[in-house]
């Protein structure tokens, strides 16, 4: 519990007859700056036939959280702008006096009240440097009879309790995304929303690919005022997710560019060896039978010798993202040898009879007959 206290003489009676609308205790944040949190404590003149020996407190309860490090500002005039005493809160103390602060006008149980009729006296007390805590103050106006050991009798006049957030509430909405498909290299412009509902703040938007922070923007925050952050990037090919933070990522496809086939597609003699090459980083399905490949068809990995005629298609895979197909086609032409029968004329021996000679003699003499020949060609066919 943190503890401070402003004892003053006053005159007239005993600490339980002081009316108690004759302080008037209130505690609030500054409106315009919510990180002031001030106590005004407001003596009326009814306090001007209270005995001397009766003391009016005003005391600050720390219920719970921590304001180590803060400032506590007495203003003893009243006046946010006239002159103060300042404390500043060291970890673990739990009782402040008037004594301890910096400048303060009187001692602790000095100072003196004169009260005239008509008029009030006012103090205001200020907790500052509180940013980013979040803490629960109680604050008591009180009355005590002054004895000689110190107050006796304590007697609550009237409280009021606060609890006090100073922390920034950052709210992130609208993610956008532009393009969310497209050919590689893909620029996306991401713009996010960015709302404070808290105390005014820097707030980084951190820019997140596949989980990993690309870019980040820091950027000022002020109490209910909603900033736009706009990020650019440019995406190889793959699939990712894309958000700011921790919000919902968005899907976005950066197409790989289409893969090649060497030599060009036609007609080729005997066999045909094709060379398939991708983008960078790419694995390349391929099909023979003319359906289009997927990532379950046959991969790429050594030339494809074409034997016969085919319709290659293929596509290119990187970071998860299929470019268009690529389709191919190749005609493979093979020798072929022929053989058939065709008719033709050749010359033969014959021999003739010389009744005069009575014999048979031969003669050279060719004449033509037709017979069936086998022959064979050559030509290229396709396969």
């Amino acid at each position: 519990m943190l503890l401070f206290a402003i004892a003053a003489g006053i005159s007239g009676a005993s600490a339980a007859e002081i009316p108690q609308n004759a302080v008037n205790l209130t505690m609030q944040q500054n409106a315009s700056d919510p990180t002031q949190i001030i106590v005004d404590v407001n003596y009326s003149d009814d306090l001007q036939d209270v005995d001397q020996t009766i003391a009016v407190d005003a005391k600050l309860e720390l219920l719970s959280g921590n304001i180590t490090g803060s400032e506590i500002k007495w203003y003893y005039t009243g006046d946010l702008n006239g002159p103060f005493a300042n404390y500043t809160v060291p970890e673990g103390v739990n009782v402040v006096w008037l004594s301890s602060f910096t400048n303060a006008p009187v001692p602790q149980g000095q100072a003196k009240l004169y009260m005239e009729d008509g008029k009030s006296y006012r103090w205001l007390f200020v907790i500052e440097n509180a940013k980013g805590k979040v803490f629960t103050v109680r604050a008591n106006s009180t009355a005590f009879q002054m004895g000689p050991d110190g107050p006796e009798n304590e007697t609550v006049l009237n409280s009021t309790q606060l609890t006090v957030d100073l922390q920034p509430h950052f709210t992130l909405e609208n993610l956008t995304v532009t393009p969310v498909a497209g050919s590689a290299p893909l620029d996306i412009t991401v713009t996010v929303k960015i709302t404070n509902t808290g105390v005014e703040d820097d707030f980084t938007a951190e820019l997140r690919i596949n989980g990993d922070v690309k870019d980040t923007e820091t950027v000022n925050v002020s109490t209910g005022e909603t900033v736009t952050v706009t990020f650019t990037y440019t995406l190889p090919a793959g699939l990712y997710n894309v958000t700011v933070n921790d919000l919902a990522p968005v899907s976005v496809t950066s197409t790989p560019s289409v893969p090649t086939a060497s030599p060009a597609p036609g007609i080729y003699r005997n066999n045909v060896t094709v060379t398939l090459a991708g983008p960078e980083g790419s694995v390349i399905y391929y099909t023979l039978n003319g359906s289009n490949p997927t990532v379950n068809s046959t991969r790429y990995t050594a030339p494809i010798l074409l034997t016969k005629s085919a319709t290659l298609k293929f596509i290119a895979v990187v970071n998860g993202a299929s470019s268009a197909v690529s389709s191919a086609s190749y005609t493979v032409m093979k020798p072929v040898t022929l053989s058939y029968y065709v008719k033709v004329k050749v010359k033969k021996w014959y021999r003739k009879w010389y009744r005069y000679m009575g014999k048979w003699r031969y003669s050279w003499r060719y004449y033509w007959t037709y017979r069936y020949v086998k022959r064979t060609s050559s030509y290229w066919q396709i396969t």
